[in-house]
Order: C-alpha cells, then sequence, then structure tokens
C-alpha cells in the first residue's frame, strides 16, 4: 500500500480502472485514498517516459480551443443546462481575479499547453513565460511569449534564479508524479510578495463520488493525484506556502451534452455501461448539487497561494 506524503498514513484502495484513452491496454490502475487529508493518487511507481505514454497527439490541453455548436442542442439538454446555469457561482480565472504588484507584472505558467492562460495575461499586460514539455502546446503557446521546455517536477535551467510575481498551475499538479517537489518548484519561482495560483479537479465533488472512474475529470491514468481543498492546503503547507483565497469553478459544463457524451464514451471503454449510471443521472445530479455547498457542487478548485509566514 502506499502512504500520503501529507500524513504518512497508509492509504486504502478506493476504485480500480482501465485507461478510456488506450482501450485496447488492459492494465489496470488502482486508485489509493487516505480519508483523512482527502487526497488520493494512482498506486504506481511511475517514470516520465512511462507517463509521457499515457498522452495522445490530440490530447485536448495541446490544442487549439474549439467551442462547441449548441445551435442543434435538444430541448432537454437546453432544459438542463439552463437550470445548471442558473444555479452556477463559479468564477472562471481572470487576469484581475489577482492585485497588480507592478506596471508591468511577470507571469510564469508551468504546464502552459496551448498557451490560453498566457494569452489572457499577455492581453492585460503580463510579461508571461511558459513551461511546458508538449512540443505541440509549446508550437501553440510560443505565440503569446516564450515557451520553455520543461515540467512543474524538472524546471528548465534557464529559470533557475528567476521569481515571478504570479505563477500559474492550472489543470497541472494532478498529472505530477511528485506534487510535492512540483509545489516546491512553484515556491522556488514565486517572488516575494507574489501569488501562485493552483487549480485541480475537485475530488470532494459529489460527481466524483457518482460516476468514480468514469468521471469526465477522473482521466486515468493522465491524473495521478487527486485532491481536494483539504489536501491543497496541506500539500501547500508542506512545500512552504499557505492558501489565501479559495474558489469554486466549473458546474454548468457536467450537464452539458458534450461533457455527458464523453462520461458514456468513457464509461464504455473501462467497462462500465452495465453499473447503473447513465445519462439519467445527470438530472440527479443537477438535484443533489444545485443547492449544495461549492466542495460539494463545483468540478475544480483554484487556490491563491503564497509565501508562509
Amino acid at each position: 500500500m502506499a502512504t500520503c506524503f501529507l500524513c504518512g498514513a497508509e492509504m486504502v484502495p478506493r476504485f480500480r480502472a482501465r485507461d478510456h484513452l488506450r482501450p485496447q491496454v488492459s492494465t489496470e490502475y488502482v486508485v489509493e485514498w487516505c480519508p483523512t487529508c482527502e487526497f488520493g493518487k494512482v498506486a504506481s511507481g511511475f517514470t516520465p517516459s512511462d507517463v509521457a505514454a499515457f498522452y495522445s497527439a490530440n490530447y485536448y490541453t495541446h490544442a487549439a480551443p474549439v467551442s462547441p455548436d449548441r445551435s442543434s442542442m435538444r430541448l432537454l439538454d437546453r432544459i438542463r443546462v439552463h437550470l445548471a446555469s442558473r444555479a452556477d457561482h463559479g468564477v472562471d480565472f481572470p487576469p484581475n481575479e489577482v492585485a497588480r504588484v507592478r506596471s508591468v507584472p511577470t507571469l510564469c505558467d508551468v504546464g502552459c499547453g496551448s498557451g490560453q492562460a498566457m494569452s489572457a495575461f499577455n492581453r492585460a499586460g503580463y510579461d508571461a513565460l511558459g513551461i511546458e514539455p508538449d512540443p505541440a502546446g509549446r508550437s501553440l503557446a510560443n505565440q503569446f511569449g516564450e515557451v520553455l521546455e520543461g515540467t512543474a517536477e524538472a524546471l528548465p535551467a534557464e529559470v533557475s534564479g528567476i521569481q515571478f510575481d504570479v505563477v500559474l498551475l492550472l489543470h497541472v499538479l494532478e498529472h505530477c508524479i511528485d506534487p510535492a517537489a512540483a509545489l516546491r518548484n512553484v515556491k522556488q519561482l514565486l517572488a516575494p510578495g507574489g501569488t501562485a495560483i493552483i487549480e485541480a479537479p475537485n475530488n470532494a465533488a459529489l460527481a466524483f463520488e457518482t460516476y468514480g472512474p468514469g468521471w469526465f475529470f477522473a482521466d486515468i491514468p493522465r491524473h495521478l493525484q487527486f485532491l481536494t481543498e483539504s489536501s491543497l492546503r496541506k500539500a501547500l503547507e508542506v512545500a512552504g506556502m499557505r492558501a489565501a483565497r479559495v474558489i469554486y469553478t466549473g458546474y454548468t459544463r457536467q450537464f452539458s451534452p458534450e461533457w455527458l457524451a464523453a462520461q458514456k464514451e468513457i464509461r464504455a471503454h473501462i467497462g462500465l455501461d452495465g453499473n447503473g449510471r447513465g445519462a439519467g443521472s445527470a438530472w440527479g445530479l443537477l438535484v443533489r448539487t444545485a443547492f449544495a455547498r461549492d466542495a460539494r457542487k463545483y468540478d475544480s478548485v483554484r487556490v491563491h497561494a503564497v509565501h508562509a509566514g
């Protein structure tokens, strides 16, 4: 059994699943869980080359964003999405969420993907730099600033000794083999008085309990770490930072036809079709979450972190 890097306790198996993007691969990955810290991880001793093999060339974070065409959406889908949007008070991440510390602040987007966040901060007047391991992502992101090859756990040599006013780690930490090392590097990159923004799937969400390994944001084994607000706070403390602000986001999209169709496909690929968690459960999830507390409602949690002390 694995041990929790936050408290040292022995973790317990929560479920196992195959890779939905590689249904021909029979390997089952076990997700282990620490109930005390509300933290989970895929139990395995992966190497960086092992992890690289999990990603297809068109993995969604490395491609240019595409807006779905909902002009032909069915009436029931429209009603469900409308009701969800009325209950949605989450906030997508805008550059003005961070207080400016100078006229031209500096930004380091670690795991920048195709550069969507770099683009927004670039337009807001930031001097943006990205770090990204995927060459396709780098080729798209470099139009918004310099992009270096590297990862959260293995920073490029070019940033050694450089600190930034804002450091982003947006939907990256869950992909890391060693989340503790990734957060230590974030602290190293963060200037005194600066802000690190860490956003990750919220595995305290009722949707995770409902769909389990068939949840869109489970994405096993690309997601190696399973985080919650509680475990993020503890992980930041271990890295010498503290959470200064917590924001939840991602509700309406959970009820969109695109999201539900993707989850149906995931379940089919990993053999969960017969578990009773069909499309109809979306309506049940909507009823249970519309007025739930944020930690149970939203699919992602975003933390503003600063140096401790």
